[in-house]
């Protein structure tokens, strides 16, 4: 029997953090030491079927593990992991978790299937106490990739315009499997995210760039992640500021 936290081909299929853990584990460790005893609760927007929400609850010494998403079947899989789930519209319902009791949220790759941010924005600023760290990933508008293919007049490749005929107008030529995931609605640039987390009262702390599709070249592995705002994808870890 596997343990708890491994991650299995099926996680794999859905998360591109899962496909780029090496980027992962070293914002964790950043975090950890950042964080000093254990945080009381790590609430995880988007778990999926959990196993990276035990893998980073174990790595970070947490023992409450509350996970969100919309999909039953994923979040069956969770709870036999032992998370605490709750199926919700992420853009519509309020997280049933009490204000201020939690240290830690996480999010990866969930916010650009999303039409707007501000409900999880929101609700992760709600739910952390003070002093409280936001971890999350998301692809980058702005990558080197969507710069190109915008000016030579092609579609950027997070931003979908059809369900059934998706990445349609971008650069890429072959068919696209997400796993029955829906359609990428848009991604954000740095600048854009830096911003968002100020307005809801977060201080950006580390940021780090990293590719679902890790580079083999370690120099252009160290490049992608000192040049977060050019990078495919980009982690970042924010810090709740005090209530006045």
């Amino acid at each position: 029997m596997q343990p708890l936290e491994t991650i299995d081909e099926s996680d794999l299929g859905i998360s591109a953090q899962a496909r780029a853990m090496p980027d992962l584990d070293r914002m964790l460790d950043q975090l950890a030491r950042r964080s000093g005893p254990p945080l009381p609760g790590l609430l995880d927007i988007g778990c999926g079927m959990g196993a990276l929400t035990v893998r980073m609850g174990h790595r970070l010494g947490i023992e409450r593990l509350i996970g969100v998403d919309c999909d039953l079947d994923r979040l069956a899989a969770a709870a036999g992991r032992g998370l605490e789930t709750h199926a919700l519209d992420l853009e519509q319902d309020p997280i049933p978790v009490a204000s201020g009791s939690v240290g830690l949220v996480t999010c990866f790759g969930v916010l650009a299937y999303l039409s707007l941010y501000d409900q999880v924005l929101a609700e992760t600023a709600r739910v952390l106490e003070d002093g409280g760290f936001f971890l999350f990933s998301m692809p980058n508008l702005a990558s080197h990739q969507n710069r190109l293919a915008i000016l030579f007049g092609y579609q950027p490749s997070q931003v979908d315009v059809s369900s059934p005929f998706r990445g349609a107008g971008t650069l890429r030529r072959r068919p696209l499997n997400r796993q029955g995931m829906p359609p990428l609605l848009h991604a954000a640039t740095l600048r854009c995210m830096k911003e968002l987390l100020d307005l809801y009262g977060f201080d950006v702390e580390i940021v780090r760039g990293f590719s679902p599709r890790p580079f083999h070249n370690p120099a252009l592995r160290r490049a992608a992640s000192h040049l977060p705002s050019l990078s495919r994808r980009f982690l970042i870890l924010a810090r709740k500021r005090p209530s006045a």
